[in-house]
């Protein structure tokens, strides 16, 4: 078996990338370029050999090179897919002489409890193949840290550390996992990418779909209480978890009701823990079985509601979320008007605060999101990022990260929302509304005339981000007019 492993290395390569992410502070611009490396395997695909890697390792990329295992030459490679909700990535070298006598690694099955695997990859510390040896310790859905999303992992004691990312996991020769994370509190507890999760990403991209997870899109608390389940009409072998929120334009949006109680999904009963049986023996988190299926596919899901069961059919929806988790390969989306500087919250503007953001950025703006969820009334939260000085802004310079609920008195539901407020309003003043009651005036021809002014004083050559462009009407474009030569 070890031989074989051997012959299997020969498909291990060194992912060398430069990316350029963006300043979500400043979000007309990036921080620039910078140099990472990961690792990753050559599998077979149906549409030929690819290089399977983490999501993480190419993100925000703009050129990438691959260097195989015993070899000195790097590829040039192009991403094919990515999906950085599961953290993975598949690679295309358009020069097929890179591949010449690699042999694809095999996936294999997910592993057991003890069974001995052998991570492979480049970790700092030196520049050629590096092998650890552990054990699988714990197999559970977990948090991924490159996107907040929890799905299956496999825990496993091996060392891995940076560099390490997006290298095959193997148990003898078979690819049981993706090296993905490490938990820095502690040593040698790292985490890879389970089976059922890589098969998924493969089968999107092999369908021609979006490598994407689908969600229920309910907020829901456990029904381990005794007197709470009396008080529902429950016996304690019903199981089953008690749904508080439900996520407008999600998958439960409109079928599940709050109060409702999930007794089972396509037949696999749901424990009062909000568990499912994995194997004989094994518990995870009920999201594991609705994340396998794809995004379009029907579950049925068997209810508690009003003390009888029934039962009903949900079409499978990517996540709804009020705050998006974190985004990669995307520009930030803003708008400036009169020097006010909009954006919707996101995880990657409050990481803007740095590795404790949680401490550190405003708590109104951490409490929704970790609390709200998205409503008809509200879609996203716009917020008054900072403003841009200015005469036609002045007395308002140091208001910054404000919630806008309403402009001219009408309810923002999203930035597009106020973007057309603001654009096609005929007022004369334009009134930003926020959350603490505060109003803020500007007069809106007056911060028209000064659009160019402030826009060549800030270096944006834009008002807007690229997605609000492709929306926006030519009869309001306003950007730097390009110089005469």
């Amino acid at each position: 078996m070890r031989s074989n492993l051997t012959k299997k290395l020969q498909s291990v390569v060194k992912v060398l990338t430069v990316s350029d992410s963006p300043d979500y502070e400043q979000p007309w611009q990036s921080h620039g370029p910078s140099n990472s490396t990961g690792s990753g395997g050559i599998v077979l695909t149906k549409r030929g050999l690819r290089v399977l890697t983490n999501g993480h390792v190419v993100q925000n990329q703009v050129f990438v090179e691959l260097r195989r295992f015993g070899a000195s030459r790097k590829y040039v490679a192009e991403v094919e897919g990515v999906s950085h909700e599961c953290d993975l990535a598949l690679l295309r070298v358009p020069r097929e002489e890179f591949f010449q006598g690699a042999e694809p690694i095999e996936i294999g099955t997910l592993p057991l409890l003890g069974d001995t695997v052998t991570v492979c990859g480049y970790p700092i510390g030196g520049d050629r193949l590096s092998l650890t040896q552990g054990v699988v310790s714990r197999i559970e859905v977990s948090a991924y840290s490159h996107s907040q999303r929890p799905l299956l992992s496999v825990q496993i004691d091996a060392a891995v550390n940076a560099g390490n990312s997006g290298g095959p996991v193997f148990k003898g020769d078979k690819l049981i996992g993706v090296a993905f994370q490490a938990l820095d509190e502690s040593q040698n507890i790292a985490y890879a990418i389970s089976v059922p999760v890589i098969e998924h990403f493969l089968a999107d991209l092999d369908a021609g779909r979006p490598a994407t997870f689908p969600s229920l899109g309910v907020v829901w608390q456990r029904l381990e209480s005794d007197s709470h389940r009396r008080s529902l009409g429950l016996k304690r072998a019903d199981g089953g978890v008690l749904v508080a929120r439900v996520a407008y334009e999600s998958t439960a949006w409109g079928v599940i009701q709050e109060g409702d109680v999930i007794l089972a999904i396509d037949g696999e009963p749901v424990g009062s823990d909000g568990t499912v049986q994995l194997r004989t023996g094994e518990l995870v988190d009920h999201s594991h079985r609705v994340a396998l299926r794809a995004v379009g596919d029907t579950l049925r899901l068997a209810l508690f509601r009003e003390r009888r069961r029934i039962e009903v059919d949900v079409v499978l929806q990517r996540p709804s979320l009020l705050v998006p988790e974190d985004q990669y390969d995307i520009k930030p989306t803003y708008y400036v008007f009169g020097g006010f500087l909009f954006a919707p919250l996101t995880r990657d503007y409050l990481k803007s605060w740095g590795n404790e953001w949680w401490k550190a950025a405003p708590n109104e703006l951490v409490s929704i999101y970790e609390n709200q969820i998205r409503t008809p009334e509200r879609r996203e939260v716009v917020i008054l990022q900072k403003v841009l000085a200015d005469r036609v802004n002045q007395g308002y310079h140091e208001h910054e990260n404000h919630v806008v609920v309403a402009i001219d008195g009408v309810p923002v539901k999203s930035i597009v929302d106020l973007v057309d407020l603001i654009d096609n309003g005929a007022g004369t003043f334009v009134s930003v509304h926020l959350a603490d009651g505060q109003r803020l005036v500007l007069e809106r021809a007056k911060a028209r005339e000064r659009g160019v002014a402030i826009l060549d004083r800030y270096n944006l050559r834009f008002d807007r981000s690229p997605d609000l462009r492709k929306k926006q009407r030519p009869a309001r474009a306003v950007s730097k007019p390009r110089a005469k030569r």
